[in-house]
């Protein structure tokens, strides 16, 4: 359950991952009773499984939270409408990445995968995560 739950940092989807392998294992228990690794099936399983419950529930592309800073309760209204302002330019210029690059950004950034989990989830190796992702930082740098 807390692997399952480092991955896709839910306690729901944690659980019905974990059930969903369960039940998998139930219904095919007679063609793993002479597997010698089934710890690592095991894990190989939860993390698959949590990797398309993400891949189902990640949010669309177009919407992203209002405000990516979170202002601290004691900012005054300045520092808040300023912080209010810098989100809406992130949201605005990561809406002008191109695709690929803006949904490997997210992956990173909003949903926190790491390059390798990114990789896996959308088939391409972790070299073109690392690029996309220093592609994404260098224009934001470049426009912000």
């Amino acid at each position: 359950m807390q692997f399952a739950y480092s991955i896709t940092r839910s306690v729901s989807d944690a659980e019905e991952v974990v059930n969903d392998v369960f039940i998998a294992i139930w219904e095919r228990h007679q063609d793993l009773l002479g597997m010698e690794s089934l710890k690592s099936y095991l894990f190989r399983s939860v993390k698959n499984r949590c990797l398309n419950q993400i891949s189902r529930n990640r949010l669309p592309f177009d919407e992203m939270k209002e405000e990516m800073p979170v202002p601290s309760k004691d900012h005054n209204a300045l520092e808040h409408m300023v912080a209010k302002e810098s989100g809406a330019r992130i949201t605005e210029l990561i809406d002008k990445l191109p695709t690929k690059c803006k949904q490997v950004f997210l992956f990173s950034r909003v949903h926190e995968l790491s390059y390798k989990e990114i990789a896996e989830l959308m088939d391409i190796s972790p070299k073109t995560v690392e690029n996309q992702i220093g592609l994404a930082l260098k224009f934001l740098k470049e426009h912000y």
